[in-house]
């Protein structure tokens, strides 16, 4: 286990109770198939244990500048088992105007009073997983709302006084064409919605639907689509997968994209100390998380991961790489770099910015080819 670092500004908590599982999520999440009466009480407890270990090792600063609040669907815990929760918090930090504090939600799991409470207790901003408008295709995902389910959540939290809201699509999905992603988008931006993620569908290659995923012409088309249709409406494409409008970026998710550091809590939480180039992740298991905490009186920690000079250079490009603000043009110093950058920028996968000053960055067509230059540009 890792001596606690210096004290975080950016707190990510995970929450890992879902309605169903959808059977293509990585992150690690219990349908309610899979829990039994006791668990959320016995999560609440670990979890208050937890923040209490790491608020009295000094892990936290006087005032945090964003929490995160992820799963699982943390809109299915109950606003009073949350109040207890930010009750322990805040005996060591606190928040103010300036903090971004974000809740994930699905739509089956927002409701009108319910989020009146989130919002009372300080939360600011709610990301929910729209991830289709189409009625076969959420079939498809395993998703348990509808299309009319969706806007009547997202219209429920307009009303509880939420005006940071972002939504999450799904983009490659099998016999998804550009004209849905294209109502889709339509759909959504009608809404005063601040902030739009579209994720392309990946799935490993024993998955039940990996031979129908669209073909990688057919992606980068609906990519290059998605690009040019939510700059045309206004947003932003600052990140890979992410658009905002100004001003709205998502701050905490920035921390990560920076290579700033975070605190996670709760089972299969990571963490990350910049000074010191050292990750720990908690045990990916309930019972293991609470067993540590309420039997022990123990971090949960799995592991711990101090990173070398190969991993620090990789993950350095990958970062820059995904952002728009791109990167300097003083870490190109090997031959080899400064011809792939050259390459690059005449393939239209580079360009210079408009505005930082010796500073390139990928283009739209360079973003969904990322993963080539990176490889190309860690040397």
């Amino acid at each position: 286990m890792p001596a606690v670092p210096d004290s975080y500004e950016s707190l990510y908590l995970h929450f890992p109770f879902c309605e169903s599982k959808c059977h293509y999520c990585d992150f690690y999440s219990l349908g309610r198939e899979k829990t039994k009466e006791g668990d959320a009480s016995f999560f609440e407890k670990a979890m208050i244990q937890e923040i209490h270990l790491r608020g009295k090792a000094g892990a936290f600063a006087p005032i945090m500048k964003t929490i995160f609040l992820g799963g699982g669907t943390p809109s299915m815990t109950e606003p009073a088992s949350m109040e207890r929760i930010f009750s322990a918090l805040f005996q060591y930090t606190s928040i103010d105007e300036k903090t971004e504090w974000t809740m994930e939600a699905n739509p089956s799991s927002i409701e009108l009073a319910q989020f009146k409470r989130y919002r009372a207790l300080g939360i600011n901003r709610v990301s929910m997983g729209v991830q289709s408008l189409n009625a076969e295709h959420l079939i498809k995902l395993g998703r348990v709302h509808n299309p009319e389910a969706a806007f009547i959540a997202l219209d429920a939290l307009f009303q509880a006084g939420f005006t940071n809201v972002s939504t999450d699509l799904l983009c490659g999905v099998p016999g998804q064409s550009i004209e849905d992603l294209e109502s889709h988008i339509a759909a959504l931006t009608e809404r005063p919605i601040s902030h739009l993620s579209i994720y392309l569908l990946t799935l490993p290659p024993h998955h039940f639907m990996y031979k129908s995923l669209p073909s990688d012409e057919e992606q980068l088309k609906h990519l290059l689509f998605i690009d040019e249709r939510m700059k045309a409406k206004g947003f932003e494409h600052y990140e890979i997968s992410n658009f905002a409008k100004e001003g709205r970026r998502a701050e905490h998710n920035l921390v990560y994209w920076k290579g700033g550091s975070y605190l996670g809590f709760g089972p299969s939480a990571h963490s990350y100390h910049h000074g010191k180039k050292a990750r720990f992740k908690n045990f990916s298991s309930l019972h293991a998380y609470g067993k540590s905490l309420i039997d022990q009186s123990t971090l949960p920690v799995e592991w711990t991961e101090n990173l070398n000079s190969e991993q620090i250079s990789l993950e350095k490009w990958m970062l820059a790489l995904r952002l728009s603000e791109g990167f300097p043009k003083e870490w190109v110093k090997t031959d080899i770099q400064r011809n792939r950058v050259e390459l690059f920028l005449k393939e239209s996968l580079l360009e210079p910015h408009p505005t930082l000053k010796n500073h390139l960055r990928a283009t739209a067509r360079g973003f969904t080819l990322s993963d080539h230059l990176i490889k190309a540009l860690a040397q």
